[in-house]
């Protein structure tokens, strides 16, 4: 019998900030290590001292799991192993994140040129060792430069999946994922409760809403995130040939620049580039109030509204019917895009403003839905223990009682600060 240690630090009963630390074949591992972005001020991971780390994985960009890698490097240096999009992207988010945010982030940039030059290129597909573990990469499927890794020490295999895609989309390939080898399987729940309808009804109805708008002499805002959903949705326009003018806006254009360089990661790379090519960028403020005086699609971020290009674009078109905001991120709860779609109204100020244009929400996530993860857990022996993360309580809760019931696993969710040791064969 063997022994794993698994310490959540991040993403325990929760979705943001996630970190694990993973202590097998006398190795300390660190996967993930990000922030969780709230209104008074970011929530960071518990700490864990770095110098008791050997060496730390970080899956892909986004800020719930890379956003507080660069406190680590302060002072001690660590291998981290990437793929080089995903040190790009990182890049383009920290840099903003340091640079938008009016509280105290305890790093500065310089810290994460630190963590840069620490960082050991890994890529899909690739086995490297690390003295005696055996570390192995697959494609995520969640954004540009994801991956899984599976860990092993001897016959002993641990895999974390991170943020993982089972359907493919325009962007990106599904993942490639083995979960038949592993004695457990450290996976997210964010949406295990949930099923996504199917991804080419979505695209057809989405393409067909837009284009009804614009032959209406309306516009059509798209709220998006920065990296992966902001360039999915200038494919979906492409592959459909959609014959009107589309700008993109904000720090989405330089992200797809960024993958106009790293083409290899992306599922269709001609589809992109054809994309882009179609696509006008917005270079500035005279470009911005330009945008607008015909009927077009502006692509922007901040996907949730809470910034960015987009709110300029809201406050310009929300009081014209002919008009529409398309959401096609995620909308936490408290943030502006979801008041919206809730309550068909703003805060400006104390005062709620009506939004008067058309409101509609589209399901493009990157994530597995319901149908998903339990395909994906279907497969995995029965004697493999399931720890589940980055999901609500709820959801987690209700995930966790399927994986026992219905399935027979041996199944955990564990909230920040626990601790497992977990004896495998």
């Amino acid at each position: 019998m063997s022994k794993v240690n698994i310490k959540v630090l991040g993403g325990g009963q929760e979705v943001g900030r996630s970190a694990i630390l993973l202590k097998i074949g006398g190795k300390s591992l660190l996967l993930d290590y990000g922030v969780m972005l709230e209104e008074d001020s970011p929530k960071f991971p518990l700490n864990y001292p770095p110098k008791l780390i050997d060496a730390i994985i970080l899956t892909h960009a986004h800020l719930d799991h890379s956003g507080a890698l660069p406190m680590l490097y302060i002072s001690t240096p660590r291998p981290l192993y990437a793929t080089k999009m995903t040190l790009s992207l990182s890049e383009v988010l920290i840099r903003d994140f340091i640079k938008i945010s009016g509280y105290y982030i305890p790093y500065e940039f310089r810290d994460f040129r630190r963590m840069v030059k620490n960082a050991v290129l890994v890529k899909p597909e690739e086995e490297i060792y690390l003295d005696e573990l055996l570390l192995r990469f697959s494609d995520a499927g969640h954004i540009p430069g994801s991956i899984n890794v599976s860990i092993s020490s001897g016959d002993t295999n641990v895999l974390y999946t991170g943020d993982f895609n089972m359907v493919n989309t325009c962007l990106l390939s599904s993942a490639s994922i083995n979960v038949k080898d592993a004695d457990v399987i450290i996976i997210e729940g964010t949406y295990a409760i949930f099923n996504h309808p199917k991804r080419e009804r979505v695209e057809k109805d989405f393409v067909s809403d837009v284009i009804e708008v614009i032959e209406n002499d309306g516009n059509v805002l798209i709220p998006a995130f920065a990296v992966g959903r902001a360039q999915e949705i200038m494919c979906v326009l492409a592959k459909y040939n959609f014959d009107y003018k589309v700008y993109l806006d904000g720090m989405a254009r330089t992200v797809a620049e960024i993958l106009l360089e790293g083409l290899e990661f992306l599922r269709d790379p001609r589809l992109f580039k054809r994309a882009f090519k179609k696509t006008t960028i917005v270079r500035g403020w005279e470009d911005r109030r330009n945008v607008i005086k015909q009927p077009c699609v502006i692509v922007s971020p901040a996907g949730m509204l809470k910034g960015g290009a987009s709110v300029y674009y809201l406050r310009r078109l929300n009081k014209k019917k002919k008009n529409a905001i398309f959401f096609v991120s995620y909308q936490s709860k408290g943030t502006p895009g979801r008041e919206i779609l809730e309550e068909g109204a703003i805060t400006n100020g104390r005062k709620p403003v009506k939004v008067k244009a058309k409101v509609k929400w589209f399901d493009f996530s990157s994530h597995c839905g319901k149908r998903e993860l339990e395909r994906v857990l279907k497969e995995v022996d029965p004697s493999t223990k399931v720890i589940i993360v980055h999901s609500e309580k709820e959801t987690g809760e209700i995930f966790r009682r399927y994986c026992e019931k219905e399935l027979g696993l041996e199944a955990y969710f564990p909230k920040n600060g626990d601790e497992l040791t977990l004896s495998v064969k």
